[in-house]
């Protein structure tokens, strides 16, 4: 387990299932997300079970600190021991915690975990252009912009751009 002031991360478990499929199937947080369809709870927990081993990912779960209670999720995957690189994904599901620190803190912890546990050199992340808040969260702790990809996944049947952020450990804002 990890922790910050009012947050904390640990690994994703079975009974974290249902929270991460509400999140998901929640309308306002599939519209941050690449999925356009409701997913299960059954097909989750495959997913995690599939997931679990691979040495090229980690998963995780954030809670609140206050009350223990899940309220997003934050990962690592396509981990490239080779070239010291990973993909980070974050995400705040449970609403009652938007614009409270949450996703700052969690940002900070998964970086922490990849440049001094995984002694990675790199971490990036896809971001949909419009998405405001996420580019700021990811630019507070020194990600920069490094390309749009144009009209590069269609969600709803709508073409969507996304920018590449990436953050080098030496740039690391902590």
């Amino acid at each position: 387990m990890l922790h910050n002031r009012k947050t904390y991360i640990r690994l994703m478990e079975e009974s974290d299932v249902q929270h991460k499929v509400d999140w998901f199937n929640d309308e306002d947080v599939r519209k941050t997300l690449n999925v356009d369809f409701p997913i299960s709870a059954i097909g989750t927990k495959k997913w995690l079970h599939s997931v679990s081993a691979n040495n090229t990912r980690c998963d995780f779960i954030i809670c609140s600190k206050e009350d223990n209670m899940p309220i997003g999720y934050v990962g690592l995957v396509n981990i490239d021991y080779k070239n010291s690189k990973a993909e980070s994904y974050l995400g705040v599901g449970n609403k009652k915690y938007w614009g409270k620190g949450h996703a700052s803190e969690a940002r900070r912890l998964i970086l922490d975990y990849a440049f001094e546990h995984l002694a990675l050199n790199k971490v990036y992340s896809y971001v949909w252009v419009e998405n405001e808040k996420m580019k700021h969260i990811n630019q507070k702790v020194g990600f920069q912009i490094e390309g749009t990809l144009r009209n590069d996944i269609c969600y709803n049947g709508v073409f969507r751009d996304k920018h590449i952020m990436g953050v080098l450990r030496k740039e690391y804002k902590k």
